[in-house]
């Protein structure tokens, strides 16, 4: 009994840490989600909503930017940092203050 028990109460509190850093980037079609847009669009990043929200997860969950760096050169948002400047500003307007 014990051999499942601990198992099974190890994978819950192992889904419970994950879902909040899951919920952190907002979804699309959601108010969050649109002020985010609305938040890139003020600082001159017009994006659409797919790229806009791929940015905002790298952003906040990190990783490397690989193919994304791909679309925001297709979106203009070419030169020396100016995909780190994009990624500072998603992560002014999509992560959760922590």
């Amino acid at each position: 009994m014990r051999r499942v028990i601990a198992p099974l109460f190890a994978a819950v509190v192992t889904a419970l840490a994950l879902a909040a850093t899951a919920n952190a980037i907002p979804d699309q079609g959601t108010p969050e989600f649109d002020n985010y847009m609305q938040g890139l669009d003020r600082n001159g990043y017009h994006l659409n909503p797919d790229t806009a929200w791929r940015l905002a997860h790298q952003s906040c969950e990190g990783g490397l930017i690989g193919y994304l760096g791909v679309e925001l050169s297709a979106h203009g948002i070419i030169g020396i940092g100016a995909q780190h400047r994009a990624m500072d500003v998603a992560r002014q307007y999509a992560c959760p203050v922590q």
